[in-house]
């Protein structure tokens, strides 16, 4: 069994489009591998600089299959709509465009009444050549709100697609968007480990990627962040309130998730709690920390290593 991985690399996307493109391929990739005879188990990974999907279990090739190829209707096939009759001038050309003789034909109901079928036997394709046709369908069939252009090319996506990585176990398959041909590198970090990381089969991705800054897996980042957010907050003796709306777009706007804790003017607390709650959840994408019930801090969730325990005292903005 063959293991599979494509990764579009891309500028900074839309946390929003991010979780939307993986459902999207969560959906469309089983149904057109099986429509094709093939099966896998998938696995989705995404950060803002990346789409990934992996694909283990994989068959060498499609199965040998029997098509049924639908025809004309039965009456208009044969004379008196009889199969033992003559065949007419239609049923000839249509078993001549399928390679059979009219003979061959056979006759089965439909929703508009007896039709003429051709059988034919289709041999498997290897899975290699199959996904190096499936995967830019893949990437190219995304569905968003705001698709862009770049360069002198007519593809669209959310942001400019840097690279592609395109592996069937070690061999990269010549998958190719717009003159932009996959390999085996992807990219680690922009900060903590901004250089190329090479791809020896697909195995390699989630590691390589996490050695060089990038934690790829959606649930790892979310399970990071859940942990630090709250080690963080015991550290002050409070409690970090974990709202999952904001846990699921905050997920999808780092790669490398690292949780701080900041502090605001007391005098802040004159004004009414839901609105220093909505500063902080809405406008910046802060948790709110409370200790005995108060908000009395926020914390922000980082894409690399801080530089400081705490940001400034002074990092909510003043209504």
């Amino acid at each position: 069994m063959a293991t599979f991985l494509l990764e579009v690399g891309t500028e900074e996307l839309p946390a929003s489009f991010v979780a939307d493109a993986l459902r999207q391929w969560e959906t469309k990739i089983p149904a057109n591998l099986t429509a094709l005879g093939l099966t896998a188990t998938l696995h989705t990974y995404g950060t803002p600089r990346r789409l990934a999907v992996v694909l283990t279990d994989l068959p060498d090739r499609q199965p040998d299959r029997e098509l049924a190829v639908k025809g004309p209707a039965l009456a208009a096939a044969f004379g008196n709509g009889d199969p033992q009759g003559e065949p007419t001038k239609a049923a000839i050309g249509f078993a001549k465009a399928q390679g059979v003789t009219t003979a061959d034909l056979v006759v089965r109901d439909t929703e508009k009444g007896p039709c003429v079928f051709a059988l034919r036997q289709e041999v498997g394709r290897p899975t290699a050549e199959v996904l190096t046709e499936l995967a830019p369908q893949w990437v190219l069939g995304l569905e968003g709100k705001r698709l862009m252009r770049w360069g002198h090319g007519d593809l669209k996506f959310p942001r400019p697609i840097r690279w592609l990585v395109g592996l069937l176990d070690d061999q990269v398959l010549p998958i190719a968007l717009e003159g932009l041909k996959a390999g085996r590198q992807t990219w680690g970090h922009r900060v903590l480990a901004p250089g190329p990381v090479l791809l020896d089969r697909p195995a390699d991705y989630l590691p390589r990627l996490r050695e060089a800054g990038v934690l790829a897996d959606v649930n790892e980042r979310r399970e990071r962040i859940c942990q630090q957010m709250t080690g963080v907050a015991e550290l002050m003796g409070a409690t970090v309130e974990v709202l999952p709306d904001l846990l699921a777009e905050v997920v999808h706007l780092v790669e490398f998730p690292t949780a701080v804790v900041g502090e605001f003017d007391r005098e802040f607390l004159k004004l009414p709690e839901p609105a220093i709650v909505m500063e902080m959840v809405v406008h910046q994408r802060y948790f709110p920390v409370y200790d005995r019930g108060t908000p009395r801090a926020f914390c922000p969730i980082s894409s690399q290593f801080p530089t400081a325990t705490r940001p400034s005292p002074n990092r909510l903005p003043r209504a």
